[in-house]
């Protein structure tokens, strides 16, 4: 038995080098962290059950260890044990305030909500899941933020923004799929304009898309568009990808943009009720020439997830961040995800628009 343990915990967590995107398998992208805790515990339980090794058990040990090295080299960058990016220009000491926070759309623990924004008062905050009853409770509660964009909707993929400070200007989009919006912001701050884009595709999952193809097609194209700006750039919102998949290293790579939990921790913030199953997928990745100064996790209100609180930087002068390089195969990869997600999502359209005929 456990030598079929450790050749089942040797061959999962490779499945997602594997170019299948379905859920079965991308959800071992997701459990890296508590696989690796039972890869641990599996090497520690054949030194003490097997008294001499046979050559099937050393080839054995060996691979589990070698799939355990892999995984830690991918969840270490994530933690305290790696270095964190100190910046060499001189920032604004006012700091722009954000929180991100899926909400869940059945939760209707609006006052707890409310609270934590109370105290946390940031300048800008973005809910995601939040529909007509959320915009509501939260429109009641904070007249102050008199600057929204608001796609609401009750599926579920509803998004608002509320924020102290003027839109240059504000839409929405449906990048991929005709009913998970996105919001693209330019604002002023600080003596200069950035963008704020909050996104929140839908995830691999038996109850929602059966692939990632739509999930990684929506960042692909929100990465070419920050590829393009030139301006300071903001990505945040429920990504429903964990920081070291391939497709937000693949983001990462496309757009040079950082992400906080580099040096600082996982911060996982998803599941809120079982800590057993918490993954990072509530993310914030920002070009170069901002900073973040502060990133916390915020105490729960009710939701499946934890709402994110950051503290932006803005540099004194504009800094002048050029695009990485990036290879043949990796721009191509790219063009394939948005294909395959685009045809994905319009495959599916077409499948619910004949099951209500």
């Amino acid at each position: 038995m456990l030598i079929g343990l450790i050749c089942l915990f040797i061959v999962a967590p490779l499945l997602p080098l594997l170019p299948i995107s379905h859920w079965t398998v991308r959800f071992f992208d997701f459990v890296r962290l508590q696989t690796a805790v039972i890869q641990v515990i599996l090497i520690a339980l054949a030194f003490i059950f097997w008294k001499q090794f046979n050559v099937v058990q050393i080839i054995a040990i060996t691979a589990i260890a070698a799939v355990l090295l892999y995984q830690v080299i991918l969840i270490r960058p994530y933690t305290p044990f790696y270095h964190r990016r100190k910046p060499k220009q001189q920032f604004h000491k006012e700091q722009l305030t954000l929180v991100t926070a899926n909400v869940l759309q059945t939760n209707t623990n609006y006052d707890d909500f409310i609270k934590l924004i109370k105290e946390s008062k940031p300048h800008i905050f973005i809910t995601m899941e939040s529909d007509q009853k959320w915009d509501d409770a939260i429109s009641m509660a904070f007249p102050e933020y008199i600057h929204t964009v608001k796609a609401t909707l009750d599926n579920f993929y509803g998004m608002h923004i509320y924020s102290k400070i003027p839109f240059k200007s504000a839409d929405i989009h449906y990048l991929v799929e005709k009913d998970i919006p996105s919001i693209h912001c330019e604002i002023n701050y600080a003596n200069q304009l950035f963008n704020l884009i909050a996104i929140h595709p839908a995830p691999p999952s038996p109850t929602e898309n059966e692939t990632s193809k739509e999930r990684d097609a929506e960042l692909m194209l929100v990465g070419k568009k920050c590829r393009e700006s030139q301006d300071a750039t903001v990505v945040c919102g429920d990504l429903n990808d964990v920081v070291w998949s391939k497709t937000s290293r693949l983001f990462s790579k496309m757009t040079g943009y950082l992400d906080p939990r580099v040096g600082r921790g996982l911060y996982p913030s998803f599941h809120a009720n079982y800590w057993l199953l918490r993954f990072p997928l509530d993310h914030l990745f920002y070009s170069k020439d901002l900073h973040v100064t502060q990133m916390k996790r915020l105490p729960r209100f009710g939701s499946d997830h934890f709402a994110m609180y950051y503290n932006i930087a803005f540099p004194l002068v504009d800094v002048d961040v050029p695009n990485p390089s990036m290879s043949k195969e990796e721009v191509q990869d790219i063009k394939e995800i948005i294909a395959d997600g685009k045809i994905s999502a319009r495959i599916a359209e077409q499948e619910e628009l004949e099951a209500t005929r």
